[in-house]
């Protein structure tokens, strides 16, 4: 199991669960070009849902239940991935701009 896989196991977000494969891609796209996180629909949204042959917009709707099961599977890790204190639950394209920071970390082979 590569590091994207680990941590979004240690969130409540196995393999069968609805949206693991779109979250997945974006994670690997956000790591890929950190630009990426700028315009979430022309970047992330639309290659994982042509990808997955999905709408962007279904990809969007994936990504957000993504968070909210990691949000209430495990808090206490995602403030640790995080790095600061968590008032709410994360949005979709901030979860994947803490993913980032969390993952590239003195890390070289993440992926």
């Amino acid at each position: 199991m590569n590091k994207i896989e680990t941590t979004l196991h240690r969130l409540g977000i196995c393999p069968t669960y609805t949206g693991y494969c779109e979250m997945r891609l974006a994670i690997q796209l956000t790591l890929e070009d950190p630009a990426r996180l700028t315009a979430l629909v022309r970047c992330i949204y639309t290659p994982v849902g042509q990808a997955t042959g999905k709408r962007w917009t279904a990809v969007e709707r994936s990504l957000r239940t993504v968070v909210r099961r990691a949000w209430e599977a495990n808090p206490a890790y995602m403030v640790e991935i995080a790095g600061r204190p968590l008032a709410r639950k994360p949005g979709t394209g901030e979860f994947l701009a803490m993913m980032w920071g969390y993952l590239s970390e003195g890390e070289d082979d993440i992926v």
